[in-house]
């Protein structure tokens, strides 16, 4: 079966129509609850996971390295994580008032971070970043933050802009003029916004591993102008681990030994259930303090209900050093498989460890890599892979090497169907 003949979006008549129309889910503003989610008029739904694979509602078992975009590290349903789960939800699943399981895990995410002092949890790395940021300006009394182009911190107002015009529409202009972009990875675009700005931000945000310039890390001069900066002027030097934290047990924030004030968690963090956090230096974290007098509010019903701060230390518990250096290995293993047929049909496998991007090159706009990847997504899913639509591939624990190897030759067979189709 090849995608022209089996899932093509144009053609393909999926058996689940009790969900699944023509435009996708009709109760659904453009029939997706999530814009990633949206690789054509319609998509597969998923009845359920299993380890690292999907059975979607047409039947189909399908490799997952999609990981609901790489917060699944531990696979779909791991027992110990269902376990933790039930355990905690058979006490009751949130309450107004504090719990063991969020000081448990505490102690297990701090223990990861060693120059940070305390955790605020939030329900993901979207509202992690937004704290984050609030933090740093009511502690310096400023508004204009730095932030980098090309660098994804969820769809809070703030930091919408770095997506470019399309995505900060709806923002207010005032915001928008209090977050000041430079380009990915350039010092001197850096240094001449903080110094053109007298010094009065209230921070610099970087993400170690940033999404959308193609999982490429800002080279060590970035990150140290940075910290300088931040040092130099009183900023919040702010770093994003929403996606990168499971490269390392302390993330790439203690990887490569960055000054960081704050640092915004979510995804893995929660075992799959909804979480973000904010770990920082009591310096900055003192601003959330309930006693102050100018103490920030902070609230969120469901932050750290028992349920997901129990289902987070299982990660936690389970993804030790030993465990990231093999699904590192595993990733190195993923792109040399991939490096030949993706050389031979104009593609480039980038990424660090168990993350992956799969990167169609010399094409002439962003909205044409777009549509090359979304091709891409097709093709890979027509041949058992599930990857995320903008090429992002990541590896869980369940997977083994054969099935690296499967993923690579199948991903191999995929790009040589788009790069075919491109030519046609």
């Amino acid at each position: 079966m090849t995608v022209s003949e089996g899932l093509d979006p144009a053609t393909h008549v999926p058996l689940t129509e009790q969900f699944v129309g023509p435009t996708g889910h009709p109760l659904l503003p453009g029939g997706f609850g999530r814009g990633m989610m949206a690789v054509a008029p319609w998509a597969p739904m998923v009845a359920r996971g299993e380890g690292c694979w999907i059975i979607d509602e047409d039947d189909r078992r399908v490799l997952d390295m999609n990981n609901n975009f790489t917060a699944n590290i531990l696979g779909n349903a791991h027992p110990d994580v269902v376990q933790a789960i039930s355990d905690a939800a058979a006490d009751g699943c949130s309450f107004g008032m504090s719990h063991r399981y969020e000081i448990r895990h505490g102690e297990r995410l701090l223990r990861r971070f060693p120059a940070m002092d305390q955790v605020r949890y939030v329900n993901s790395g979207t509202e992690a970043t937004m704290l984050a940021i609030r933090v740093a300006r009511a502690a310096t009394g400023r508004d204009p933050i730095v932030v980098v182009r090309g660098s994804y911190h969820g769809w809070n107002d703030t930091v919408l802009s770095t997506g470019g015009p399309h995505a900060a529409r709806g923002v207010p202009k005032s915001t928008l003029a209090d977050t000041l972009v430079v380009p990915f990875d350039d010092v001197d675009a850096l240094q001449r916004t903080v110094r053109q700005s007298d010094g009065r931000i209230a921070a610099i945000v970087l993400d170690l591993l940033p999404n959308r310039v193609g999982m490429v890390p800002p080279s060590d001069e970035f990150i140290d102008a940075a910290a300088s900066l931040a040092y130099e002027f009183g900023a919040a030097l702010i770093v994003d681990e929403v996606v990168s934290f499971r490269l390392h047990t302390g993330g790439l924030t203690t990887a490569r030994s960055v000054p960081a004030d704050m640092v915004a968690l979510g995804k893995t963090i929660g075992g799959g259930l909804a979480a973000g956090a904010v770990v920082g230096k009591a310096r900055w974290m003192r601003e959330l303090d309930v006693f102050s007098s100018t103490g920030l509010e902070g609230g969120g019903t469901c932050s750290a209900n028992p349920p997901t701060m129990a289902a987070g230390s299982v990660v936690l518990d389970l993804l030790d050093e030993s465990e990231i250096a093999r699904l590192a290995r595993l990733g190195d293993r993923f792109r040399a498989g991939l490096a030949t047929a993706f050389a031979t049909y104009g593609w480039e496998p980038r990424g660090q460890g168990s993350l992956s991007r799969l990167y169609p090159l010399g094409l002439p706009d962003s909205a044409a890599v777009a549509e090359s990847q979304r091709r891409l997504w097709w093709a890979a899913y027509e041949r058992g892979i599930f990857v995320a639509k903008h090429g992002v591939a990541a590896i869980s624990t369940p997977m083994t090497e054969e099935l690296i190897d499967d993923a690579a030759a199948a991903l191999s067979e995929a790009v040589a169907v788009v790069q075919k189709a491109d030519q046609s």
